[in-house]
């Protein structure tokens, strides 16, 4: 059987990415990271129905080199920073920042280009940041004076063909777009775009692009309909990004040789959000999609961060030919104070072929509210993204941000079905500041207005887990189960360190260099083993093996291991698992939409298989702190017991809880079953009394055992699952 394509990244993020290393396949759809020629990121993922997302990851710390635009032209994804716009096509070739080109050339995290004559060098993450600020500097100055020459030497991809002039199959016309930048002055060095909403595939990326020069873009371009569109950036003294400013014409006639104009005065109309309580920005962006009538959709989405405004030009008439949605994005907090802080995660999309006017104003009962909990045992800086993702968007590529660690806070949402939210959150950074570690990923999910609910991010005590949906029925992110079984292969995807709440998975094996993670594995068939060995963190992110048991129905048994040491790790930093469970030959099953059996890169995933009944433990200790401590004394743990997602278990039979301090005896806790809800579902509270020997506190180690009717069992030993003090 094949496995799914080698993962080498997972969208999570931040101002870094999460990166992990080759792996024969995971739960995790194919996913991959590019390193552009300026050292910036783009960590790509793709759905269900063949869309995507991705994280973007800045190089540079501020300024003009912050800010990346992404552009959607024609059938390619390109992701550009706006110091490299003045230059694409005249020195900078489109294909240095071509997301899937630089995705295909990659070398192990480092970028291949060559100059007009064809020499070629490899840039890793460092030599490329370098070049970034490079080309910083060239716009300052060219910006400075006012022309913007040519980049030289020229440079593009190693291996891409240089692109031929061809002869025009139709009349070609020259558009002209005047532009005066925010001071009123003709503009110079910042971009217009023309984009043909007959047929989006029409023309090449460096036929829909051109930098303004004293106030003047031209294109030379087929007779038709076009949509245009000016992109301006105003910086301070320090080249710090101060605003953006968005002006569009979506309808433009060309049918003889035409002008138009976007200056940048007609963005006049500043993205306001008017929220319930007082919150300040912090990070945010506009996203411009404009759909053909045939072809692919023009995509703009450019991100700003903390204080810097966006200026939209409003267009009261819907267009006529194809489509128009635009729709602006920001994450807003709390002002400084007591209590606890807050956020606001907010957009709202128009799909009516108009832009309004930006200013929003957010009632109450139109959020979710999300009692966020961010558990760390140790003070860090972390990251987090909760990225939002609508139906018309053909593809989706955010940014994250920093986080300190532990953490509470409430977070407003906006509560609308459409949006997808993905994202996930991080323990800390690698050195390089290129991957980073310790917590959780977060399947796709959505909000309804009114709803509330808790998130507990990284809550100990940590255990393996597979991936779960909080909608089975979510087909535009689906997940794959802990084990799966068709015909008679059965294939496991088990995350080590996993939180247990519903669509999140740990990161597995994965750590940084200063890290010691360790595993192994056994798989037995009616007490046989039929594969076994240890788990090497340097080739796999989580526990992944395909084995072909016997057709007969039979028990099957599997042990796992996971240990991890660092400075960063002190709870939860092992397990020990064994799941029993009868399992037979499967034929004719499907799974439900949000769940897969496989999924190959370029194809749609499959579901015809069926999810092995595994038994599942979900923990809740009373009264744990986010830094992973509770007082000593009498200690309270609700255990849940149940299976896999989709498998209609037997009833549950019973469960013993078992607890150590500081790695000493083994003593009893006292367990009382609280409710049989359903068949393969039940609950159970265990309580014992853990007092600490030393004043600065103590680990206290768990031992959970389960059972079902049919026979199956789970056993599970955490390691300095929590800890007490006095």
């Amino acid at each position: 059987m094949r496995k799914p394509l080698t993962v080498l990244a997972a969208t999570l993020a931040g101002l870094t990415a999460l990166t992990a290393p080759d792996a024969q396949a995971a739960e995790q759809p194919p996913a991959d990271t590019a390193l552009l020629v300026t050292g910036d990121q783009v960590v790509v993922k793709p759905l269900a129905d063949g869309r995507r997302t991705a994280t973007v990851v800045p190089a540079a710390a501020n300024g003009i080199g912050r800010v990346l635009v992404h552009l959607g032209l024609g059938k390619k994804s390109y992701e550009v920073p706006a110091a490299a716009l003045p230059y694409l096509g005249r020195g900078l070739d489109w294909s240095l920042f071509d997301v899937d080109a630089v995705l295909h050339s990659k070398q192990n995290a480092k970028v291949a280009v060559q100059n007009d004559g064809r020499e070629q060098r490899v840039l890793d993450p460092g030599q490329a940041k370098d070049f970034g600020a490079q080309l910083v500097r060239k716009f300052l100055d060219d910006r400075k004076q006012g022309r913007f020459t040519e980049f030289q030497p020229a440079m593009s991809l190693a291996g891409a063909t240089p692109r031929k002039k061809v002869a025009p199959l139709s009349v070609m016309r020259t558009l002209t777009v005047q532009a005066n930048g925010p001071d009123g002055k003709p503009d110079s060095g910042d971009v217009a775009f023309a984009y043909n909403v007959d047929n989006g595939d029409l023309l090449d990326a460096d036929e829909q692009a051109q930098p303004f020069y004293q106030g003047v873009a031209k294109f030379s371009v087929p007779e038709g309909h076009y949509s245009v569109l000016g992109l301006f950036f105003e910086t301070d003294a320090d080249n710090n990004v101060t605003a953006v400013r968005l002006s569009a014409q979506p309808e433009v006639n060309v049918f003889g040789d035409a002008t138009t104009r976007v200056h940048a005065q007609q963005a006049s109309s500043k993205v306001t959000w008017v929220t319930p309580k007082p919150a300040l920005q912090l990070e945010g962006g506009f996203s411009v999609q404009r759909e053909p009538k045939t072809g692919t959709a023009f995509v703009l989405d450019v991100g700003v961060g903390a204080g810097v405004p966006i200026w939209v030009s409003p267009v009261n008439k819907p267009v006529v030919t194809g489509k128009l949605e635009t729709y602006p994005y920001n994450r807003l907090s709390s002002p400084p104070g007591p209590g606890t802080p807050y956020e606001y995660n907010l957009q709202q999309a128009t799909t009516d072929g108009t832009i309004p006017r930006q200013r929003y104003v957010i009632k109450p009962q139109a959020l979710a509210t999300v009692d966020a909990n961010y558990y760390s045992e140790i003070a860090s800086v972390g990251h987090r993204q909760r990225a939002g993702m609508y139906a018309f968007e053909t593809q989706n590529f955010r940014s994250g941000h920093q986080q300190l660690l532990p953490a509470k806070q409430t977070e407003y949402i906006s509560g609308d079905p459409a949006i997808m939210w993905y994202g996930g959150t991080a323990k800390y950074l690698a050195i390089d500041g290129f991957s980073w570690f310790g917590a959780q990923y977060d399947s796709g999910r959505s909000y309804t207005a009114g709803q509330s609910v808790r998130e507990d991010w990284n809550r100990f005590p940590l255990h393996p887990a597979g991936g779960t949906t909080p909608d089975l029925n979510y087909e535009r992110w689906p997940v794959h189960p802990a084990a799966t079984r068709k015909d008679d292969t059965v294939t496991f995807d088990i995350y080590p360190f996993s939180d247990g709440s519903v669509g999140h998975t740990g990161m597995g094996y994965y750590g940084s260099a200063r890290d010691t993670i360790k595993g192994a594995f056994d798989i037995s068939q009616n007490g046989v083993s039929v594969a076994s060995g240890q788990i090497d963190p340097r080739f796999t992110m989580q526990f992944n093996e395909s084995v072909t048991l016997d057709p007969n129905p039979s028990t099957v048994k599997l042990t796992l291991d996971a240990t991890r040491e660092g400075p960063m790790y002190v709870q939860s930093t092992g397990s020990h698992t064994e799941w029993t469970w009868k399992s037979g030959h499967v034929a004719g099953a499907t799974l439900p939409k949000g769940l897969y059996c496989e999924w190959f890169k370029g194809e749609p995933p499959t579901r015809d298989c069926s999810v092995e009944p595994l038994m599942t433990l979900t923990y809740a200790l009373g009264d744990l702190d986010v830094n992973g401590m509770t007082h000593g004394g009498p200690q309270t743990l609700d255990l849940t017991v149940g299976h896999l997602q989709s498998v209609a278990g037997s009833a549950i039979t019973g469960a013993t809880v078992q607890y150590s301090i500081d790695g000493g005896d083994w003593q009893d806790a006292s367990v009382t079953a609280l409710s049989n809800e359903s068949p393969g579902n039940g609950s159970y509270r265990a309580a014992f009394t853990a007092f600490s020997p030393n004043f600065g506190g103590s680990l206290v180690s768990l031992r959970v055992t389960a059972t079902d009717a049919a026979g199956g069992q789970i056993a599970e030993t955490i390691t300095n699952a929590y800890r007490i003090f006095r």
